[in-house]
């Protein structure tokens, strides 16, 4: 026979439980993505060639609206193009968006809200593009080259297409390291390894050398130049306080994208 004793503690622990849980559970709304965040987002145009984008947005919870800037490589093709959207956010910390390229209807997508930004899906009918990606929240960078110093951990992966050097499947993950020089510069030093369609580079065989600038904006631009190949240069958007990078290639015939974290 179970104890009066251990009935009220059992019923104790169970409110507990009960309480945590509720407490717990999420409740969103559009404040809950207010501020500039930075976004990567790939996949499959409908004509099967791949699609890599990195943007930053800048969401208004006040007007449900959100602005900013995308950067695109279509199959190798890269361009800029301005987004406007409005958007709502459910209780569940789903939501939905309305968006504009350069002021054409482009479809709607889909966000889940996270600790960190969001993670979002195309739901353009017709599959126009099968795109989706992560989004960080910005934070509060010091978004000038000597703001983001330090030592990151460097991945990329994508494909080179028809017109690059090497055709197929890449990826790139490397140290590097952000400093500015006298003159105020921003200097990249380092190693990457890679694979180039089933060619491999050590970290040995791959030193590396560039330079880097930083807009008042968040956004920047760096170029990468692995010993004895060809320079890599890359658009990017500043996240978390400073201590991420969302970068994509910006080389003709490339459609590579990723990050770099800031390490110890």
């Amino acid at each position: 026979m179970i104890s009066k004793m251990f009935r009220i503690a059992l019923t104790i622990l169970l409110a507990t439980l009960a309480f945590s849980s509720a407490a717990g559970a999420a409740t969103c709304s559009n404040a809950s993505l207010s501020g500039t965040y930075g976004w990567l987002h790939g996949g499959t145009a409908s004509d099967g060639t791949p699609v890599i984008g990195v943007s930053q947005v800048t969401f208004d919870s006040t007007t449900g609206t959100y602005t900013g800037e995308d950067t695109t490589s279509h199959d190798g093709v890269v361009t800029t193009e301005s987004i406007t959207a409005t958007y709502a956010v459910h209780s569940n910390c789903t939501a939905k968006a309305t968006v504009k390229v350069d002021g054409v209807l482009a479809g709607n997508i889909a966000f889940v809200v996270t600790s960190t930004g969001f993670l979002s899906l195309n739901l353009t009918p017709g599959g126009q593009r099968t795109l989706a990606g992560p989004g960080v929240e910005q934070g509060s960078p010091t978004c000038t080259n000597s703001g983001v110093e330090g030592s990151f951990g460097f991945e990329t992966t994508g494909v080179f297409v028809a017109g690059a050097p090497v055709t197929g499947p890449v990826a790139f993950i490397g140290e590097l390291n952000l400093k500015i020089n006298p003159s105020g510069e921003g200097v990249i030093s380092g190693h990457v390894a890679s694979s180039e369609d089933g060619t491999i580079l050590t970290f040995a065989e791959g030193p590396v050398t560039g330079s880097y600038k930083v807009g008042a904006d968040c956004r920047g631009r760096a170029t990468i130049t692995p010993e004895g190949m060809s320079a890599l240069n890359f658009s990017f958007v500043v996240v978390d306080g400073g201590n991420e990078l969302l970068a994509l290639e910006t080389d003709a015939d490339t459609v590579v994208s990723g990050t770099l974290v800031k390490g110890n």
